[in-house]
């Protein structure tokens, strides 16, 4: 769980501080990339709004896995250049969104209340330390290989985190749990 934390949270810094130059980089005026990025905010309402509407009727891991999921998808949209943008976009910060509700919700279903707080704890300070030396790892991978190298690294990485939710849903829950 820590890994996933510690991808997510250096994706999404990544994304956040970076986006508009990814996007200008790809041929886009600095108008149309703010314009799309104006995406995200509304993306992640609505995501959670969806989530919190399905009233807990499955288990936190499904959150994660789809917030894995979308972010993924978006991502590896974004990286192959294909023409929906914003849809892209929407799908990435759709997944962020209701990820921001998983990362408190599974440690909590995994771990119980007892546990929850130094478990929390336990967690968040590698995700902390990923986001402090995301801009900087960003801003290296832009200079680098450019907007195209640096959207393929991130979807790489988003990639890498849907699997690894995919195996913690597997391996760290009952039979009964996975539905």
């Amino acid at each position: 769980m820590m890994a996933i934390m510690v991808l997510a949270g250096l994706t999404v810094t990544i994304v956040s501080v970076h986006l508009l130059t990814m996007l200008q980089g790809r041929g886009l005026s600095l108008a149309e990339a703010v314009a799309l990025g104006a995406l995200i905010g509304p993306a992640q309402v609505t995501a959670r709004l969806v989530e919190m509407a399905s009233g807990g009727r499955h288990h936190p891991i499904w959150t994660l896995a789809a917030a894995a999921g979308l972010s993924a998808v978006g991502l590896v949209m974004l990286a192959l250049g294909l023409p929906l943008v914003g849809a892209a976009i929407f799908l990435y910060a759709a997944g962020n969104g209701i990820f921001s509700i998983a990362r408190g919700a599974l440690p909590l279903a995994l771990f119980g209340a007892d546990r929850y707080a130094p478990v929390m704890g336990r967690l968040a300070r590698p995700s902390l330390i990923a986001q402090a030396m995301a801009p900087t790892i960003g801003a290296v991978l832009l200079s680098v290989w450019g907007s195209d190298g640096t959207l393929t690294a991130i979807a790489a990485v988003a990639v890498a985190n849907l699997g690894l939710a995919i195996l913690l849903w597997r391996y760290c829950l009952p039979r009964s749990a996975h539905n």
